[in-house]
């Protein structure tokens, strides 16, 4: 285990990035019709069901909105709740007879989305699924910046810490096991401090996998501790430093970054007497040298550098919907009915009947397997891109190209493998002809 000795001669590496984004859209004229139109398709997706009898979930209920599909979430507080169906981030559609604040559209970013298509992208696709009844104004209410850093913190405790803040320092609060400190918590709602072990909070986390990835490509190992820093700031806090919208913080993140970590302070302690230790005089303490290292370690430039094409991303997401299933069928019974057939009963018996024999497995498939060619290693395999050869590289990318369209595979994660094998080709200055395969 890491101690404070150790930390002070051997500042650990770390990733500067954005953790949680939460923001409102300003709606135009087109919301009220919008609005209903997505109370219709809810309509129609619970009558498939009550039509057949089948009981249902919300999430069983989806609705299309630009073509991106999104799944029902629910009802609170006048919202109506849904959440992508790559989980890249969860929006609310405000009912008007049960809430009057001002805002119409919440857009709550998911640390899925986050790290696997990057922030620029993701603001990108969203604005797009949404231009059609929004503004530009995006007014920001809550944002977690973060730190993860690759060493063993549980040597920390609420103690070394100052604040010159002192409102928001009346709240601390610990969580450990036995034997470490697991989280630690300054303060409260608008500003938070949290501090806590990454490996351990991932350990029954759908996600380990895509930030495990995300770890291994910007430097840190696995074997290593992980802990996570991170500021929650809220509209409240962020109104103090001027920042309205997501484009005010993105211009002021890495200041804002700094002050919260003035605000507060790790502390070394050995720096005053013994006597000033459980004193207020404890603030006049030197600041710890793994806070400093923090501090100013915290750049954005690389974590904004990921992107992906939008046009990529709109076909990735895109759903076969019921609606242009029925619009298909119905077009191709047109056509058979023009040329003199008869569209009754048993003209559809007899398609679901061909239907079924169609999807069954055929013994000849199932006797000769088709055997894909594997160009590189297993895909599922962790690999530091930084450690393949040129042309180790290029092959693994042919690998992942082929596996797109995969449905066993976590398409999350492929895009996350794809996009970053594609920037470290870039930094090789290697020759790209095409970003993504389709």
């Amino acid at each position: 285990m890491e101690n404070e000795n150790s930390i002070s001669t051997n500042l650990p590496n770390v990733i500067s990035g954005i953790d949680t984004l939460y923001f409102f859209y300003e709606s135009n004229d087109a919301y009220d019709d919008f609005f209903l139109e997505i109370l219709d398709q809810l309509e129609d997706s619970k009558g498939r069901f009550d039509k057949r009898d089948i009981s249902y979930s919300n999430k069983d209920l989806k609705v299309s909105i630009n073509n991106q599909v999104f799944e029902f979430n629910g009802k609170a507080q006048g919202f109506y709740w849904f959440t992508h169906l790559d989980n890249f981030l969860t929006v609310g559609f405000k009912d008007n007879l049960t809430n009057r604040s001002l805002n119409d559209i919440q857009i709550q970013f998911t640390a899925v989305g986050l790290y696997t298509l990057g922030l620029k992208a993701l603001l990108r696709y969203v604005d797009d699924i949404f231009k059609e009844v929004t503004t530009d104004y995006k007014p920001i209410t809550r944002v977690d910046l973060n730190m993860f850093i690759q060493s063993d913190l549980s040597w920390l405790d609420k103690d070394m810490f100052v604040s010159r803040k002192r409102k928001y320092t009346t709240h601390l609060k610990e969580v450990s096991s036995k034997y470490r400190l697991q989280t630690l918590y300054i303060g409260k709602e608008p500003f938070l401090l949290r501090l806590y072990d990454k490996k351990e909070e991932l350990k029954n986390s759908k996600k380990s996998e895509l930030m495990y990835e995300y770890f291994l490509n910007n430097g840190f190992t696995r074997e290593d501790d992980i802990f996570n820093l991170e500021f929650e700031l809220h509209r409240k806090y962020l109104k103090t430093y001027n920042i309205d919208t997501v484009e005010d913080l993105l211009g002021h993140a890495e200041k804002l970054f700094k002050e919260s970590m003035n605000a507060i302070r790790l502390v070394d302690l050995s720096t005053i007497s013994e006597n000033a230790v459980n004193t207020a005089n404890r603030y006049k303490a030197e600041t710890h040298p793994l806070w400093q290292h923090i501090s100013d370690s915290y750049k954005l430039k690389d974590f904004l550098e990921v992107d992906m094409p939008l046009e990529r991303l709109k076909r990735k997401n895109y759903s076969y919907t019921i609606e242009e299933s029925m619009k298909e069928h119905i077009a191709l019974a047109r056509k058979y009915y023009v040329h003199g057939g008869i569209v009754d009963e048993q003209f559809y018996d007899e398609i679901q009947e061909a239907f079924e024999k169609s999807i069954e497995p055929k013994y000849d498939d199932i006797k000769n397997p088709i055997k894909l060619q594997t160009v590189y290693v297993n895909i599922d395999e962790q690999v530091n891109l930084k450690e393949l050869s040129d042309l180790e590289l290029e092959k693994y990318v042919k690998t992942l190209e082929l596996k797109m369209t995969n449905p066993d595979i976590d398409i999350q994660i492929l895009i996350k493998k794809h996009q970053l094998a594609f920037v470290e080709l870039e930094h090789r200055e290697k020759p790209v002809q095409q970003k993504f395969p389709f």
